[in-house]
């Protein structure tokens, strides 16, 4: 077994890399970001690390790409991956891993039909855990699109791909700050950060926008979920109310009536729990123009967030909020999640700071984080 670490400004160069020092046949081990020290967070991801492995073949050369008339490899730095486990620990540990991803091996084989750069893009999409169904069909589109046209070099076929998959994407889900009185209700699975993002959302309501907010949660599940609440309304200086029941949810909203923003937090539900959506609903439902938000954690599994777009739907969400993109290096199953929806994402959370590290989303720049845009 042949391992090397990869360093590299974006996820698409990395993988150039991999596949011109490894060959085709390397299989995607690890991959996390690599802090620059960006001023923003969304550049600053964009520095990846990927640890990729070829099982040993005598007839190949060390550093070879396996295959005829391939050049040699670029000297890329590396670091030993584990010096304090034996080699045949590591062996184990790469054949379970191996093992694990035996599924993913014949995706890293690229279609015929999709030669050259277009079969790095596809790669790279995989790379960003992007369905292979839906990684073949986006790429297929650029290919459509560039036929008749001059070979395009790497960079800007990147830049149409993400032109490509921003048409795509459901467009900006940040209200323009409408006239009257705005209800928002967070929903979402547990753990997915609600409480901080309704502090932060607040936050930038009242001190951004100069707008009249207060606070009201229905979250009396969680052990002190309702304090960490009461907290953040103190430190930004808004009224906060709890409403334990839908009832009391009314009299708090109507208590409220001189605040030109009011924020819902409500408890985290499991979307498979049918039962738990319909209790869930009897809060946010018979409000007139109460926007409902369902929050989503970047670092969630593919088949969790679709899962989650789909048992939340009864809820008649209106756009989605995407939390810890700081912990995560792939946006492909959120950008699939939105499509499945067919709702846009209007914030993006990167960190713990209130009220900092959230952002409005703006398809063409998830779309170029996911195309490889440097």
């Amino acid at each position: 077994m042949h391992l090397k670490r990869f360093h590299a400004a974006t996820m698409d160069e990395a993988l150039r890399l991999v596949r011109q020092e490894l060959g085709p046949e390397a299989v995607i081990l690890h991959t996390k970001t690599v802090s620059r020290g960006a001023a923003s967070a969304l550049a600053r991801r964009q520095a990846v690390e990927v640890v990729a492995a070829l099982d040993d073949d005598p007839a190949r050369p060390p550093g070879a790409a396996g295959r005829p008339g391939t050049p040699p490899a670029r000297s890329v730095p590396t670091e030993p991956c584990s010096p304090t486990l034996e080699p045949a620990a590591l062996r184990q540990d790469l054949d379970q891993v191996k093992g694990m991803l035996s599924g993913l091996l014949g995706l890293a084989r690229v279609p015929a039909d999709l030669p050259g750069e277009l079969g790095r893009m596809y790669w790279s999409l995989l790379a960003q855990e992007v369905d292979e169904g839906v990684a073949r069909r986006w790429v297929v589109s650029l290919r459509e699109e560039l036929r008749g046209r001059p070979p395009a070099e790497p960079a800007s076929l990147s830049t149409e791909l993400a032109g490509i998959l921003a048409k795509e994407m459901p467009g900006t889900g940040v209200p323009q700050s409408p006239g009257g009185r705005r209800l928002v209700a967070l929903v979402g699975p547990t753990g997915v950060g609600k409480t901080t993002t309704i502090a932060k959302l607040a936050a930038r309501c009242r001190f951004q926008e100069k707008r009249k907010v207060a606070l009201v949660t229905t979250d009396t599940y969680r052990i002190a979920g309702a304090q960490q609440l009461e907290t953040y309304a103190a430190l930004i200086g808004l009224p906060f109310r709890v409403a334990p029941f839908p009832a009391d949810l009314r009299r708090a909203l109507d208590a409220h009536g001189e605040a030109d923003v009011i924020f819902i937090d409500t408890v985290g539900r499991s979307p498979r729990r049918r039962d738990q959506m319909e209790e869930l609903k009897g809060y946010v439902s018979g409000h007139d123009g109460c926007e409902v938000q369902l929050v989503l954690s970047a670092t969630t599994k593919r088949a969790d967030l679709l899962e989650a777009v789909e048992g939340y739907r009864p809820l008649a969400f209106s756009s989605i909020i995407a939390t810890k993109l700081d912990e995560t290096a792939t946006v492909g199953p959120l950008i699939e999640a939105s499509l499945a929806a067919a709702v846009p994402i209007a914030y993006l959370t990167t960190g713990q700071e209130v009220p900092d590290d959230i952002e409005e989303a703006h398809p063409l720049r998830l779309a170029g984080r996911l195309a490889g845009v440097s």
